[in-house]
């Protein structure tokens, strides 16, 4: 026993002060907060340029460029929510189109979310405020996708901000914070449709609780106490009616004290009523700000965009023109619903089968990026119930948030998307935390017991929850980024070794200035076109039509993301060839400094190529699928002129 003790007194010292801090010290814990945000924004920044752009990424950020480049806006819900292409198109205004500027804003939101602890504090100990905004910090799947540009980090962020919010307001009753949750609740729903689903988890997370109370006022406790016991039938059915009066008599008690403190329904809400109503206009203004079409609206993203006339209504023409604002309203309700319909109807169409696949991909980026955070939500919410920590309605309630997302998400989406398992792993953090602080709790009291073995457990957890964390962020986040056995990793991903031939392709459009800078090319015909696969349209007649606005509009737009996005962002200059001949005249009289070919295209010219001076490289534009592989020929001209350099 002397040996354990005299192994265990250096760490006396560390838990007094530790000891200390959890019973008195709040600026400790805001000063702790605000370090485990700095090291996410820190996690998040890192090399968040480096890893090529998804077809997703590059779909909206060329978006956001061409509003930039056009002036002219529309919501359109396969884009998702429109916060981040205006927030994109304001930095590519500041510091350039690349990578890293479209990764910034979602980057800066996923980077700041352990803040958001700070808003439960009220109803968390000082530990669990700590281990909430430590988990938001350094969660593999979080850090990943906080580090990709696509809404689903901002949407869970905003509205898990929001709903912080709602909470301080029943906390404080301070109408600040009514207004700012209706700001972030805003900011959710213009960054993507989901933030519906968030308030649906929100409904049903709440009628759970209702159950509860109503039915297991204790918890899960009086449900195991009343599955030991065998009592008569004259027992059960007066422990039902005795237990229904006293949930009655508990209610009664509860609006008397409720009308006690605020003398009268009526006086709650005419305190209110005035801060709810301007609440609901702010949401309204932020959203009309960002759903509200700008410039030439939906024909200024068709092709060919329209101009901009006089008579054009957008946002600042209806918020500038009085006479206007009805219009505006008009026009930007009847794009919302129509779209917002049109997001909704996918559904209603789900098989069996497609709500398999996409459920396990969802489990599996779940496992593999968020395990540890979601085994210690487990241990929060079985300690929260059984009152091994101080039973608080917000733990089953968002526990129930994250739990029920895991079965509805893969209902709703058409496409196996990792990224959705955000929306678990979010509302986890809070049961998470509960967890993670109780077990560091136990750590302490075994510290202060002597007791070794107790201590050594704790660590031994410790140790398994980092390792894992940092094996899957090192693993999944900063290497294999791109790989097909990453869970994280969509299939719609380029391989990474296709960002030296983009760096390239941009250093030549910059310095070329004669002629196209890239020339696309396929020559098959029949089942390559019939199956979605080729890069170039068949009819050359239709080489400069297009629906929306999607340049250059001759090769098929789609199967190429995310190049379009470089070739925008490069100001590359794009043309296209389909034929075998057209091809060999055009790269022995005018030699583009890079042609694209896909590796399956038996009319491919690649002895005419090699002879004119092209060298090639080949790549793969997904994670799966062979048909998606091309090649990259770069003539010696301008590789010897980067090997000069």
């Amino acid at each position: 026993m002397a040996s354990s003790s005299g192994l265990l007194s250096p760490l006396q010292d560390v838990r007094r002060q530790v000891g200390a801090w959890t019973r008195d010290d709040d600026h400790a814990t805001l000063k702790l907060v605000a370090g485990i945000t700095l090291l996410a924004l820190v996690l998040r920044l890192a090399f968040l340029g480096r890893r090529v752009a998804h077809f997703d990424e590059g779909r909206v950020a060329y978006w956001a460029w061409h509003y930039g480049e056009s002036g002219s806006f529309a919501y359109r819900y396969i884009i998702h929510g429109p916060l981040i292409q205006h927030v994109d198109s304001w930095v590519f205004a500041l510091i350039g189109t690349s990578d890293f500027a479209m990764r910034l804003p979602v980057a800066v939101v996923g980077g700041l979310l352990p803040l958001s602890a700070l808003l439960f504090r009220r109803h968390l100990r000082r530990t669990e405020t700590v281990a909430m905004a430590l988990l938001l910090a350094i969660n593999p799947l979080l850090i990943y996708y906080s580090r990709f540009m696509r809404s689903d980090v901002l949407v869970a962020a905003f509205m898990v901000v929001a709903f912080g919010l709602f909470v301080r307001f029943y906390d404080t009753r301070l109408p600040r914070y009514l207004y700012a949750a209706s700001v972030f609740l805003a900011f959710g729903f213009a960054s993507k449709e989901n933030a519906l689903v968030y308030v649906v988890t929100w409904l049903g997370a709440s009628g759970l609780l209702l159950a509860k109370v109503v039915f297991l006022p204790n918890g899960y406790r009086d449900a195991i106490l009343f599955s030991t016991d065998t009592p008569s039938s004259g027992e059960i059915r007066a422990r039902v009616v005795g237990g229904a009066r006293n949930r009655i008599d508990a209610g009664r008690g509860a609006i008397r004290s409720f009308r006690t403190r605020h003398d009268s329904a009526a006086k709650v809400l005419g305190a209110y009523a005035g801060h709810l109503v301007l609440a609901v206009l702010l949401f309204g203004f932020v959203s009309l700000f960002f759903y509200a079409p700008r410039g030439a609206g939906v024909p200024g993203i068709e092709h060919p965009p329209a101009p901009v006339t006089e008579g054009t209504v957008g946002f600042w023409e209806g918020i500038t023109n009085p006479a206007l604002f009805g219009d505006l309203l008009q026009v930007t309700v009847d794009r919302v619903v129509d779209q917002w319909g049109e997001w909704l109807e996918p559904a209603a169409e789900k098989t069996s089968d497609s709500y398999v696949s996409h459920f396990g991909v969802y489990l599996k980026a779940l496992g593999f990026g968020s395990a540890a955070l979601a085994l210690l939500a487990g241990v929060g919410y079985v300690l929260d119930r059984l009152g091994y920590t101080a039973p608080r309605h917000l733990v089953p309630f968002l526990f129930y948030a994250g739990f029920v997302s895991i079965f509805g998400y893969p209902l709703g989406t058409d496409i196996g998307a990792p990224w959705l398992a955000v929306h678990t792993a979010v509302p986890f953090a809070l049961p998470a935390a509960v967890g993670l602080a109780a077990i560091f709790r136990w750590g302490l009291n075994a510290l202060s017991s002597d007791d070794a073995e107790g201590v050594g457990i704790t660590a031994i957890a410790f140790f398994l929850v980092i390792l894992f964390v940092t094996n899957a962020a090192v693993t999944q986040v900063y290497t294999n980024a791109t790989t097909d056995g990453n869970p994280l990793v969509q299939y719609a991903q380029p391989e990474q070794s296709l960002r030296e031939e983009l760096t390239e392709m941009h250093r030549i459009s910059q310095a070329h200035d004669s002629g196209p800078d890239v020339v696309v090319y396929h020559g098959e015909s029949g089942d390559d076109y019939d199956g979605g696969n080729a890069y170039v349209k068949q009819d050359r007649g239709d080489w400069n039509e297009s629906w929306w606005n999607t340049q250059p509009t001759c090769i098929k737009w789609y199967n190429m993301l995310p190049m379009p996005w470089y070739f925008a962002s490069s100001d590359a200059q794009v043309a296209c060839e389909n034929g075998e001949t057209a091809l060999g005249t055009r790269i022995q009289q005018n030699q583009p400094p890079i042609v694209i070919t896909q590796e399956f295209d038996s009319t491919v010219p690649r002895d005419r190529l090699r002879a004119a001076g092209y060298e090639n490289e080949t790549y793969s534009m997904r994670t799966s699928g062979y048909k998606n592989v091309f090649t990259v020929w770069t003539h010696e001209e301008y590789v010897r002129n980067e090997t000069a350099s």
